[in-house]
């Protein structure tokens, strides 16, 4: 794909249809390529803990689409939450199930969003980075610098991924997903005192 060209509807099919068969696990190797290389990148997901009945078979579904740059296996790695969107949104969805702990991002009074960017206790981390390696796989594809942006757009608005809010108005899990944020936000406010009776 050139940057002159229009990705179409058919050109997002056949991006998925290609990411999908592609699917693998969330090993160092394609965490690297989601660092280093240009393009985007899929999440996947086959099973039914998150709460939503998003799938009429077993057959996998995108659940998020980023685009690569030099931190984005920060998503699948431990002491990130408070760092990623993506983390943060499926610690709230899993919270109960995992017994996940929100706390502040920082105790640094500065730090305005540090709870709305919540991070989790040491094991909550351990539990949350376990359970996405154990449930999600992925896939990169690489394309021009100058049409990444609009193929992850295209690939967003074919897939209406879950984890995707920006550029994604069909999404229909986002607003109660926000609320559960919300509530985990106000749990680390609570929960500050553990962090600094530490």
């Amino acid at each position: 794909m050139n940057k002159e060209d229009t990705i179409t509807w058919q050109d997002s099919e056949a991006v998925t249809k290609e990411l999908l068969s592609r699917l693998c696990q969330l090993d160092q190797a394609l965490l690297d390529s989601f660092d280093s290389q240009n393009g985007i990148y899929v999440i996947a997901y086959n099973g039914n803990e998150l709460g939503y009945h998003l799938w009429r078979n077993d057959e996998p579904r995108i659940v998020y689409v980023g685009k690569s740059k030099s931190n984005s296996s920060r998503h699948f790695i431990s002491g990130n939450t408070g760092f990623s969107t993506l983390r943060r949104s499926l610690a709230a969805l899993m919270q109960s199930q995992l017994e996940l702990v929100p706390v502040p991002r920082t105790l640094d009074t500065n730090d305005a969003d540090r709870y709305i960017n919540y991070t989790l206790d040491e094991q909550g981390e351990e539990k949350l980075t376990a359970w996405m390696k154990d449930n999600f796989t992925g896939a990169f594809y690489q394309s021009e610098s100058e049409v990444t942006d609009q193929l992850l757009n295209t690939i967003i608005a074919y897939n209406v991924p879950m984890f995707n809010f920006q550029n994604n108005p069909e999404n229909k899990y986002g607003a109660e997903i926000k609320v559960l944020r919300k509530k985990c936000g106000d749990e680390a406010t609570k929960n500050e005192k553990l962090l600094i009776n530490k």
